[in-house]
């Protein structure tokens, strides 16, 4: 790909989790082997005390949207694409009765860095490697090996982008923080997403409500399953019956509502 990350690079990446090295890891393209998933997944759930392999699916791609993070973060504010082919990153593993909140490294640290020219077109590379050849993939087969909705792991996607922009970026003066938020959520085209004709980010954008400029999410991400006070942002606070979830055989009340 041309240069290697620095650790000037390194060092702002290292809040969204990426670190030159981890401990007991994995290779995250072993997912797509779906004997490695299923007993991957089954030992997540025991970790994090979730009560399905469906759950922990979901906890994982809150998890993996750091990649996202990481990824759009190098582009907007150094111009720099990593490399995040699936068989480069190397994720923590879970321990028992702790938070996973896994650290991330990439094997080959290689950037191509935009050359000054026609940057729209640099950037549609950005999200097709990153979202068609990466996210899209391992979304697809977590929906098929698990039964968890696409719509709850992209939305698990969408809303740390959002915040990546919203809340992170937010006072930056540099002009293409809001270009690639545009990008993000109005302009990028469905197929850089994976085999789609629409934008499967889009869809979860709207305005944040009053007074607490809370934006709800679409969907429920099955967060409170952990034993947790439900989100603040979770729809089914509209939905639910005695705090659970209208649950029906494969998505929540909530999907079933947002579809």
């Amino acid at each position: 790909m041309g240069n290697i990350l620095t650790e000037n690079d390194l060092s702002p990446l290292q809040k969204y989790r990426l670190k030159s090295e981890t401990g007991q890891s994995f290779n995250v393209a072993k997912l797509m082997d779906k004997t490695f998933a299923l007993d991957f997944m089954r030992d997540l759930a025991y970790s994090i005390g979730s009560p399905s392999e469906r759950t922990a699916a979901s906890i994982f791609i809150k998890r993996y949207a750091f990649i996202a993070v990481i990824s759009l973060f190098a582009m907007t504010t150094a111009n720099k694409k990593l490399n995040l082919s699936l068989d480069n990153i190397e994720m923590e593993e879970a321990e028992r009765g702790k938070d996973w909140i896994p650290m991330i490294s990439l094997k080959d640290t290689s950037i191509q860095e935009w050359n000054g020219q026609d940057r729209d077109e640099w950037r549609e590379g950005v999200y097709r490697d990153l979202f068609a050849n990466n996210i899209y993939p391992i979304i697809e087969h977590f929906e098929k090996t698990f039964k968890v909705s696409k719509l709850i792991l992209w939305e698990n996607i969408a809303v740390y982008l959002f915040w990546l922009y919203e809340t992170e970026l937010k006072e930056s003066e540099n002009p293409i923080v809001l270009s690639d938020f545009r990008f993000l959520i109005m302009e990028a085209k469905g197929n850089l997403f994976g085999e789609y004709n629409l934008n499967p980010i889009k869809k979860y954008y709207s305005k944040k409500n009053p007074p607490d400029e809370i934006r709800m999410r679409k969907t429920c991400c099955f967060t409170y399953q952990l034993g947790s006070k439900r989100c603040k942002t979770c729809p089914c606070t509209h939905i639910s019956n005695d705090g659970v979830c209208f649950d029906g055989e494969s998505i929540c009340g909530a999907v079933q509502s947002f579809t």
